[in-house]
């Protein structure tokens, strides 16, 4: 069905909606079965759904009572608001912006309402049709939807300043897909139109997308962006500029003020692999232990972490956790400040008091680790348990926060 032009009773699906927001969904269903209604039952609990769905991740859209998902695979799909708000900041204003794959058009209304002229393109027409509701009911201005195979429109379109294209990462049998090569539409096989058509290129990509893997597909990437929102992995972002050279990687964690963590290495620096392995008297009462947040653990970069801040120790080659004397609180994730190594004595007298404990490369899980010291679970307190030196000796350090990145709001503990 058209998602407004076949609702001739769209008030009262607003209506139901509000009146249903907080409904058990199955109980809902069983109450309306066999009523006969002047607007589609289904479409109506849909909303619903998608709703609950995207409230943490589309709160400035969905806070709108008239906006309408046009199915709920497009409010699993759609790009997490913070994520839309940063391409659009990549894509500054006052240009002329093609996004091939609009879904829901998250990306695409965040880029208009930079001030850019956005044609959004789907083959899907409920999608369009909801993107011309949506950006009705927001007011946005300078976007113009089109219902129209992507391809075959930017083939007789005109030049843009800038295309933003998210290929779809799921084949015919909807198994997922990472190489770029099997993605829909084929990005390798459109590249060099695209570049025809565009000075610059930003193209989405799996969180699990290789860096080198990405390099070896797209040979021509300018810079490449890791994106998070609140400690979860969300997309490598391709960044592709006419004449530009590969200068490296930029990882950013987003929250609801915008950029909470920002760092970049250069190609140079991404290439380092000399790290100083920690001994075991590195790890003492007052020195810093570090673990990297999701975007930098990505990049298995330790030799650069290494040379970005001096003195600073791999603990070991398996187990992504740092440690040094002097303190860096500047660094990419979690800070903590080393209280004690314990003993079993130490280790008996915190029984019964509450840690966070965490496990990176050891032996023993997090929740039978736990039950064996008798701690208890929350506190600002940590209880970490990694391998450290080169001989991947296990060790416990008990340690207090200097700083929480936003990366480990929602990160568990456990094995990494």
């Amino acid at each position: 069905m058209s998602l407004v032009t076949d609702n001739s009773d769209i008030e009262m699906i607003y209506g139901f909606i509000e009146e249903n927001a907080r409904e058990d969904i199955n109980k809902l269903l069983l109450r309306y079965h066999g009523k006969t209604l002047p607007y589609s039952l289904d479409f109506a609990v849909d909303q619903i759904v998608a709703r609950r769905k995207t409230y943490s991740k589309l709160p400035s859209f969905v806070c709108f009572r008239k906006f309408l998902f046009p199915d709920l695979i497009s409010s699993e799909q759609a790009s997490d608001e913070r994520v839309a708000e940063y391409h659009a900041a990549l894509a500054g204003s006052g240009k002329k912006i093609l996004d091939m794959t609009a879904g829901l058009g998250i990306d695409a209304m965040s880029m208009a309402m930079r001030g850019n002229d956005v044609t959004a393109c789907d083959i899907d027409p409920n999608k369009i049709d909801a993107l011309h509701h949506n950006a009705e009911v927001l007011d946005i201005q300078g976007i113009h939807p089109y219902c129209r195979d992507s391809i075959d429109f930017i083939r007789s379109a005109g030049k843009f300043d800038m295309i933003f294209i998210d290929p779809a990462r799921r084949d015919a049998s909807s198994r997922r897909t990472y190489s770029f090569s099997d993605c829909t539409p084929d990005v390798i096989e459109l590249l060099s139109l695209m570049r025809e058509k565009a000075d610059r290129i930003l193209i989405k990509s799996s969180p699990l997308l290789d860096i080198t893997q990405i390099l070896k597909e797209i040979e021509c990437t300018s810079f490449i962006h890791i994106v998070c929102a609140k400690g979860e992995c969300k997309e490598v972002l391709v960044e592709i500029s006419r004449n530009e050279k590969f200068g490296g990687v930029r990882i950013v964690d987003l929250d609801d003020a915008g950029i909470a963590s920002d760092i970049s290495f250069s190609y140079n620096e991404l290439k380092m692999t000399g790290t100083g392995i920690a001994k075991l008297s590195d790890f003492s009462a007052g020195c810093y232990l570090y673990e990297p947040n999701a975007g930098v653990m990505k990049l298995k970069i330790p030799g650069a972490l290494c040379m970005r801040f001096p003195g600073i120790k791999h603990v070991s080659h398996n187990t992504s956790l740092y440690v040094s004397e002097c303190l860096y609180d500047d660094f990419p994730g979690r800070v903590l400040k080393i209280d004690s190594i314990p003993d079993k004595r130490e280790l008996k007298a915190i029984k019964g008091q509450k840690y966070n404990v965490v496990t990176r490369n050891y032996p023993v899980d997090v929740c039978v680790l736990r039950k064996k010291i008798g701690v208890k679970e929350g506190d600002d307190k940590f209880l970490y348990a990694f391998r450290a030196a080169i001989d991947n000796r296990p060790l416990i350090c008990l340690a207090s926060k200097v700083k929480e990145d936003v990366s480990f709001s929602q990160r568990p503990s456990g094995p990494l």
